[in-house]
């Protein structure tokens, strides 16, 4: 089949087109993180990999709590109007969250820092955390907005300015020598995105701070904080944890190894997941409201996703040490052999993330909460086990890999019998 007709059959198969829309802002958002990424490891430590690896997954632990998982309600009112009282909801439940995260912060920092060992407290810019936290809220509470409305354009530009804006801040913070300057370009990155899309969306921002009538969509939703937000932490934790057990276990330098990898390995499910897991979203919801279940929807994007992410995965498996060493230097081969590791657990992950929005279109969250927090705390488990036992990261990363495998065959087994369910309720 040539190039063309290839092109052609993508254009005509409204599937692969929302995906395509979707994957290609972020494909050159991302080849923008993977040709600075030679340059910042350069510019940068392997420490200043570690601090930022620290200062992101705390950042996103803390950050699930700031939306109250609401933004995974926005697609599901029938009315626009409702759908973006669930937005309001989200940022008035996020500016006390925030407000709740900067207390907690001084208090550490200003008289209980001498009786704490927690490195990342050490640092000014800490005070900037809950300012990042707000608007990681406002950026997904948008993002599902601009889901609901089937924007796929608007929100791979969003995107793409984020990733962009983060690297290039990156790079002009490295020739000044801030160490910092990556955690600082993180956060610029999320204001200006997320302002983007608030300041060029007219519906979402007429009248964005009249937050009557927000008390009885939170009502009606409650469902999602009640199970999804101690199951989002279950799950969020089970990602971001290991440089943070890392770091308490091995040094900030392994931490530093471990962000490279995940940096580098994360960015085919980055590409594509997100994108095909936002388009089954809505492509299930069509199907379910239709014909009472999406179980051919299921099969097909079952089919799609193995036939993408094995080829991608099989290839990291066998080069990734080497390429590492050739693109960042010989310094960052253990991130190499660290992305060896990740490669058999981001195959599967692939697979698997985006067809577990089935438990929360199904209203099935409580299950992904039990779940998930098993994963969670086996998955710790696994990683003390290598520090304890063999006192080496490497086996404690293939530990935790094989706990997660485990876990996300029994969450693909799970969302297939959901496809197959007949009945369904909105809530």
């Amino acid at each position: 089949m040539s190039f063309r007709n290839i092109i052609s059959r993508i254009q005509s198969n409204a599937f692969f087109k929302n995906v395509a829309i979707l994957a290609s802002g972020t494909i050159i958002s991302q080849a923008i993180v993977v040709a600075s990424s030679p340059l910042l490891s350069r510019l940068y430590s392997v420490e200043a990999f570690g601090l930022l690896s620290l200062f992101t997954s705390y950042m996103v632990i803390s950050a699930v709590v700031s939306t109250g998982r609401f933004e995974l309600a926005i697609g599901l009112p029938e009315k626009d109007t409702d759908a973006k009282k669930i937005f309001q909801l989200i940022l008035y439940i996020g500016f006390f969250v925030s407000a709740i995260y900067l207390g907690i912060i001084t208090v550490l920092k200003e008289f209980l820092i001498q009786y704490i060992d927690l490195q990342i407290i050490k640092y000014w810019w800490i005070y900037l955390a809950p300012f990042y936290i707000f608007f990681i809220a406002v950026f997904s509470g948008a993002i599902y907005w601009l889901q609901r409305k089937k924007m796929y354009k608007k929100i791979t530009i969003a995107n793409a300015i984020q990733v962009i804006f983060t690297a290039l801040c990156s790079i002009v913070f490295g020739f000044f020598h801030r160490t910092e300057g990556m955690i600082i370009s993180l956060i610029l990155g999320a204001v200006i995105s997320s302002c983007y899309i608030v300041f060029t969306e007219k519906d979402l921002k007429k009248d964005l701070f009249v937050f009557t009538g927000i008390k009885s969509v939170a009502k009606q939703y409650s469902s999602f904080p009640r199970y999804m937000l101690f199951s989002d932490l279950s799950l969020t934790a089970s990602q971001q944890f290991i440089p943070i057990l890392f770091s308490a276990l091995y040094s900030t330098t392994v931490v530093g190894f471990f962000s490279m990898a995940n940096r580098m390995l994360r960015l085919p499910n980055i590409v594509i997941t997100t994108a095909i897991g936002n388009v089954f979203r809505n492509d299930a919801i069509d199907e379910i409201r239709k014909n009472g279940n999406c179980e051919d929807l299921y099969r097909s994007t079952f089919k799609k996703l193995i036939a993408m992410s094995f080829p991608i995965y099989l290839f990291l498996f066998i080069v990734s040490p080497y390429l590492f060493v050739i693109v960042f230097g010989q310094k960052w081969y253990d991130a190499g052999v660290f992305a060896r590791i990740l490669s058999v657990l981001l195959l599967v992950e692939f697979i698997s993330t985006p067809l577990n929005v089935l438990f929360n279109i199904r209203e099935k969250q409580k299950i992904l909460m039990r779940l998930q927090f098993l994963n969670a705390v086996s998955g710790g488990i696994m990683i003390f086990l290598g520090f304890k036992v063999f006192n080496d990261a490497s086996v404690s990363l293939i530990l935790f890999t094989l706990n997660s495998l485990l876990f996300n065959i029994i969450f693909i087994v799970l969302s297939y019998r959901i496809a197959k369910q007949k009945t369904f309720n909105f809530n």
